[in-house]
């Protein structure tokens, strides 16, 4: 993950040297569209991989519940 974004901020500021190299305004707008375009794709990755480590973090406590109920009623252990 932190190559990815490493990279971005690397593209972004060869994206601005060209830009303001070129003096163009609308080369200017583009280096915006692809900085937001970076940012969406990053904060989309980001939400996915929370989301997989909530889920595996919530299985996980359901399972260690489980093992404590079964251990409080005298039931052998789930492993």
């Amino acid at each position: 993950m932190g190559r990815l974004i490493s990279g971005a901020l690397w593209g972004l500021g060869a994206g601005l040297v060209l830009t303001v190299s070129r003096g163009g305004g609308e080369g200017l707008r583009s280096v915006a569209k692809g900085v937001v375009k970076t940012y969406i794709a990053v904060a989309d990755r980001v939400q996915e991989t929370t989301a997989e480590a909530r889920e595996s973090l919530e299985d996980l406590a359901a399972e260690v519940r489980a093992e404590r109920d079964g251990a409080e009623t005298g039931s052998p252990k789930a492993g």
